[in-house]
């Protein structure tokens, strides 16, 4: 089976937000996506139920005529914590402070729900290409868990990571942040 992981494409970044929409430029980013994946062999979608990822998977959904899953178990730590830019990251913190925090948020619980959400997509899906909306953090903990790595990898908005899982559960990296047609301005 495939995994073709998209990031969401731009959000509005404002501090108020609790589940911000994709800016303009974002909209452009889902929809050359879509275009890019357009020939692609897609089976089923997945997405996070965060706005800025489902409004992502719309253009693909439509040009593929599949009906997203909605899966919380892959939306972004920010999810629980009831803000895109979290209060803790406002208050004046030190670099130092900041990371701790962010590595808090991003710890055992987060990518517990991830890696669960993943492999039971996996296993709901052998043989298939599934195409995924989710986040940088998401992502970011995917490729932790299959690289055997604490480094942090940061995808690009509306990019493009692929993944192959075989029957047995073994799993491998194809390609990581594909992103040449994506516009950035």
């Amino acid at each position: 089976m495939e995994l073709i992981i998209i990031r969401h494409g731009e959000p509005v970044v404002e501090a108020d937000l609790v589940d911000p929409a994709l800016t303009p430029l974002g909209h452009r980013q889902a929809k050359a996506t879509a275009d890019y994946l357009a020939d692609a062999k897609i089976d089923a979608m997945y997405v996070s139920p965060q706005q800025r990822a489902r409004q992502t998977i719309e253009p693909l959904a439509a040009r593929h005529q599949i009906e997203p899953v909605v899966d919380a178990r892959i939306a972004e730590y920010d999810y629980e914590t009831g803000a895109y830019v979290p209060t803790w990251l406002r208050e004046g913190m030190t670099r130092e402070e900041t990371t701790a925090k962010f590595l808090e948020d991003m710890g055992p619980p987060f990518q517990s729900r991830v890696t669960d959400g993943f492999n039971d997509i996996i296993t709901n899906n052998p043989g298939r290409t599934v195409a995924v909306v989710c986040h940088a953090g998401v992502i970011g903990t995917m490729m932790q868990d299959l690289l055997r790595t604490s480094a942090w990898m940061l995808a690009h908005h509306a990019s493009i990571t692929r993944i192959a899982a075989n029957r047995k559960g073994t799993r491998s990296l194809v390609t990581f942040n594909e992103h040449s047609w994506v516009p950035t301005e």
